[in-house]
Order: structure tokens, then sequence, then C-alpha cells
């Protein structure tokens, strides 16, 4: 039976691909090792597996038995495998951390490189981009995630929160865009430029949508990205204005790809991050060294 459930990997490829020939192109091997596999394998059956239909091979009754079962095992096999995994994980430590792309970099250069140096053993999950339709804040309720940071106020009494500044909120633009030049830029003269958004339900988005609704101001946007690096690219080549802090935006406007004029407006002049986790949750000892390097970042 073990020579069955060696073999049958290749008759499995053959029922997915259709034929012997595409098989082996799949697996990158010879033809004729795959068919005397299955010659083997009809012989170790007692059996047919195989009949042809037409162009194509299909498998018989006791074909089909067989791939059944080597599904089944490979199935078996990743369970085992993530059992495995999560045991390993449980004896080295885990954490889950869910940040956003604006944040990422400040957390690998100032954070994760001193944790992977006081706990090399822990595994370490990180999650970025852009949560729709669950927010990082509602994964730390949830206990899917250790810690979070997050953009904008954040009042939820069931979390623990450190916030933090990341400075202005501002425009970013082509060099080469007419409003370049200024020092800063109104709500009322991005209110008729093509405006690049991000999802309705991330923070930075609200924070933005709640700047033009302060001032009575309908806008309609020109393109909506999920990812600040797509809308950072969009911006770079000219064709519309992203919003996200100079910090966020970084190497993109020190390299000068990108001009960061800081949105005239009072809510504007000073946005905040927040790191947080549950109320009440104890930390493992490498989640809470990684919270205490965390509150330091900037």
């Amino acid at each position: 039976m073990d020579r069955i459930g060696r073999r049958s990997e290749y008759l499995f490829m053959v029922a997915e691909c259709g034929s012997v020939r595409a098989a082996a192109e799949h697996m990158g091997i010879n033809p004729s090792v795959v068919s005397r596999q299955l010659r083997e394998l009809e012989r170790d059956v007692g059996m047919p597996i195989m009949e042809r239909n037409g162009r194509y091979l299909s498998l018989t009754e006791a074909g089909r038995t067989v791939v059944d079962n080597h599904m089944t095992r490979r199935q078996l096999d990743k369970e085992l495998e993530h059992s495995l995994e999560r045991l390993r994980h449980r004896r080295a430590g885990k954490v889950v951390v869910a940040v956003g792309e604006g944040f990422v970099e400040s957390l690998v250069d100032s954070v994760l490189t001193r944790v992977a140096a006081q706990y090399p053993e822990v595994f370490i999950e990180l999650l970025s981009g852009i949560y729709y339709p669950r927010e990082p804040h509602e994964m730390v309720l949830a206990d899917e995630v250790d810690i979070a940071i997050t953009y904008g106020p954040e009042t939820d009494p069931r979390l623990v929160r450190h916030t933090f500044s990341r400075g202005p909120l501002c425009a970013l633009m082509s060099p080469r865009h007419p409003l370049a030049s200024q020092s800063c830029v109104s709500l009322e003269a991005l209110s008729s430029q093509k405006l690049i958004f991000l999802p309705p339900g991330s923070g930075s988005q609200m924070f933005v949508e709640s700047l033009f609704r302060s001032e009575q101001r309908i806008v309609t946007p020109a393109y909506r990205c999920n990812l600040h690096s797509t809308a950072r690219r969009m911006a770079i080549a000219g064709i519309g204005i992203a919003f996200m802090t100079k910090m966020a935006a970084g190497q993109d406007v020190e390299t000068g790809k990108l001009c960061a004029l800081p949105v005239d407006h009072p809510a504007a002049q000073d946005t905040c991050g927040n790191l947080i986790r549950r109320a009440g949750r104890r930390l493992s000892p490498a989640a809470d060294y990684l919270w205490k390097l965390m509150t330091s970042m900037r």
C-alpha cells in the first residue's frame, strides 16, 4: 500500500492536467517517467485505473478511489504540518501585529531588528496594508492580533492605547504639479483637483473625508486604491494627489519624487497614530517587549 501511496501523486496530476504529457510538463519530468509510474501503480492496484475518453484520459472507479485517498492523505499531511507549526510557535512564542503601510518602515527599522536580537526564536506575523471590512482595532478586540497600530483618534475603553504624533497631514503630488510650489494647500484648492483616495473604511481615509466635510465640501476622487504605496506611485506619475504624512511617504519625499504640502486645516496640523492592545489581555514576554519598544516608535 505504501507503493500505491507514493505513486498516486502521478495519477492525481494526470487527472488534474488531463494527459500524461501535460502532467509531466507540470511536474517538470519526462512523460515516460509518468507513464512508467502509472503502469506500476495499475499493477499494484490490480485493475485498470484510467481509460481513454477521446483525446483525454479519465479515471476508472478504481482510479477515482486511489485519487480520493491521495487527496485525503494530502489534507491530513497539511493538517499535521499546521499542528506541528502551531506547537513550534507555542514553544518559541508567537506575536501577531497589524500595522498600516505608513508605519511599516518605522516598525522594521526601530523595533523588529531589536526584537529579533532579543527573541531570535519568536515567530512574528506582520499584517500590513488596508484592512477591510475588519479594521486593526476590531482584530485586537477579537484577539486575532496581539498589537496593532491605528491612525487617528481612538477612544474605545476596551483598548489600552499609546498615542504618538505623526506630524501634519500632507497632500502628496508630483513636483511638476501646478500646486507643488506652494508652502501649504487649502481644501478649497484641493477640491478642484484629481484626488487619490484609499478605501472608505481605513482610518486615514476617514480622517481625510472628515476634513472636507468640516468645510461642507463634497469631493469625488478620481482614483481609489487599497495601498499607500500604490497611491504614492500614482501621485509620482502626476495623475492625482494622495494624502498621508510626510513620514509615511518616506523616501519618495526625501528623494524629490514627491512634494508633501501640509493641508491648511487646524485638525490636519498634527495627526496621530495609536499603539493598541486589548485591555485585560496578558501579553507574552516577547509581545510585551515588542509593545515597550513600539511605545518609543515614531
